[in-house]
């Protein structure tokens, strides 16, 4: 095994999202509000969220005015309530008021793109896919397993380097590990377990 995957899925033993999800349809939510929303603050949102919505058509059968007025505390709160009212329309039409587990159809839903629907495939049905967001892309192209930060750049890189059945830990590890040690205003080399495999310091 590659021996920055090795060290990671050791070091973040668990693979986890720092969301707080119950099912598919409150995580595929939560990811939604998560772009440019940090965590504590989605999670504020989500709690009282799902309070009052619990399916896609509890959604669908309300109205894009009341999904903002509750989620207004997020930035970019007015797009983000109509593509989840519409992507809800979708769901409870098209799909018997479930979240599909299908990649292709996620990613015509509106608000979601391949890093949402890979990560939602992850952790919300527990498939082998690999997310590539901010964090992932930045500490990939640091540690030198990317040359550029493009997703899908990144995620072949990833595949050429992890076997498929650590994918989900390793780029879960590299989230964890660009949101507290490699972060973005400033990556803390002296407190960093790969710092003697990181193509920025050979």
């Amino acid at each position: 095994m590659n021996e920055i995957v090795k060290r990671v899925i050791e070091h973040y033993k668990e693979p986890k999202l720092e969301l707080e999800y119950s099912n598919p349809f409150e995580l595929l939510i939560a990811l939604i509000l998560s772009a440019r929303c940090l965590d504590k603050t989605t999670n504020k949102i989500t709690k009282e969220f799902f309070k009052r919505f619990k399916t896609p058509c509890d959604i669908a059968n309300s109205s894009p005015d009341e999904v903002n007025m509750l989620i207004s505390s997020c930035s970019m709160h007015n797009s983000k309530a109509k593509s989840i009212f519409e992507l809800s329309k979708i769901l409870c039409d098209k799909f018997d008021n479930k979240v599909t587990d299908d990649f292709d159809e996620l990613i015509k839903l509106p608000g979601v793109g391949e890093k949402t629907a890979n990560i939602l495939l992850a952790f919300g049905f527990s498939k082998p896919t690999i997310g590539v967001d901010t964090h992932v892309a930045r500490v990939c192209k640091r540690l030198g397993i990317s040359k550029t930060t493009d997703p899908k750049e990144v995620e072949e890189s990833i595949k050429s380097i992890c076997e498929k059945q650590y994918w989900v830990a390793f780029f879960s590890g590299l989230i964890l590990h660009g949101r507290y040690i490699c972060t973005a205003k400033k990556a803390h080399c002296d407190n960093c377990f790969l710092s003697d495999l990181c193509a920025r310091n050979i």
